[in-house]
């Protein structure tokens, strides 16, 4: 997602993604499928209980 000099990026202000490595993609996309698949539905679930882990 190369970025002309007088164009701003919304998604990627600092160009970050163009600087990552495959494996450091992979990580991130991991990441992302964990907290989308495993903590978001537990942290929706605590919000309509209104229930807070302290």
């Amino acid at each position: 997602m190369a970025a002309d000099k007088n164009t701003f990026v919304w998604d990627d202000p600092f160009l970050i993604e163009d600087q990552l490595s495959e494996d450091e993609r992979m990580v991130r996309d991991g990441a992302a499928a964990f907290a989308a698949d495993k903590l978001a539905p537990k942290i929706e679930e605590a919000y309509l209980e209104e229930r807070t882990d302290a």
